[in-house]
């Protein structure tokens, strides 16, 4: 039985998925596709950019899908432009991200890679990478336009249960990019340590400032600021449910209800900001020690 290493960091991480990569021909039941695959998936890690999500982060970013997507048909979805890529490759990863297959004692440690091919016309392919098994082909996403999921063929094909899965895997990408697109919430800074970087660059080619670490933007500094410059913006971050107000006909999104009026759907946002703290409520998003 194969013993399952953790990794510590993204650099760990993408050196151990570049380096299985070439044994994909060896492991039981691949497809000559998969081997194909593998190699660009090889390619594409050099010339990645990498980025690891705190913890707190990353459980926003689940809050946060459950809270968007949650209980709606993929027709029902629509991605704003937030939701693009930082970059044209792109891999996330947050510590314990893990798989469970059936037949496996453990779990799997994965991360996500995405891709947006300048001839694809604006799609983002999003793909499950792993040390420990082939490129998983969740399916893609494009913003800004109506019905922008495919779904993998392999999950369209199958239960619905598989294919809310891959749904599920391709939108927590599309979640992860809006929230790295809010500067105003985020920062980056190096992820790994300076010689995990170095090693990695020596070994794989990767370029030395691929690498991010994706926390919140609290602090001091950041609330002086606000309060100088954005007061309106200084309370706590938290979330307002979409909810229905009173409109026109021929608003846009607008609907008769039963009573005979016409109203606006209007979507759930963001308020305020993290280093005012959080706002704890049953629809707010849970990010524990961000603030």
């Amino acid at each position: 039985m194969t013993k399952v290493r953790e990794p510590s960091s993204i650099v760990e991480m993408a050196e151990m998925c570049r380096r299985a990569q070439p044994l994909v021909k060896n492991m039981m039941g691949v497809t000559e596709d998969d081997i194909t695959t593998a190699g660009h998936v090889e390619k594409a890690l050099e010339t990645c950019d990498f980025y690891q999500l705190d913890d707190s982060v990353a459980r926003a970013v689940d809050q946060v899908y459950e809270n968007t997507y949650g209980g709606k048909t993929t027709e029902e979805v629509i991605l704003d432009v937030d939701c693009r890529l930082p970059s044209d490759i792109c891999a996330f990863w947050s510590p314990g991200s893990k798989m469970s297959f059936t037949g496996r004692a453990k779990d799997l440690p994965f991360m996500y890679l995405a891709l947006a091919p300048p001839e694809e016309s604006g799609k983002n392919f999003v793909y499950i990478i792993s040390p420990y098994f082939g490129a998983l082909f969740m399916g893609s996403y494009q913003v800004g336009v109506e019905e922008p999921l495919l779904i993998s063929a392999f999950a369209a094909d199958g239960d619905e249960k598989d294919q809310q899965i891959y749904t599920m895997n391709v939108l927590t990408v599309a979640t992860m990019c809006s929230l790295l697109n809010q500067p105003s919430f985020t920062k980056r800074e190096p992820a790994g340590s300076r010689q995990e970087r170095r090693a990695a660059n020596r070994s794989g080619g990767y370029a030395t400032d691929a690498w991010h670490k994706v926390t919140w933007n609290i602090g001091e500094e950041v609330k002086a600021k606000l309060t100088r410059d954005e007061p309106v913006r200084c309370m706590p971050l938290h979330y307002t449910r979409g909810h229905w107000r009173r409109a026109e006909e021929g608003w846009k999104n607008t609907t008769q209800r039963k009573d005979g009026l016409w109203y606006q759907w209007i979507e759930g946002f963001w308020s305020g900001h993290p280093a005012f703290g959080i706002k704890k409520s049953y629809h707010a998003p849970t990010m524990g020690d961000a603030a």
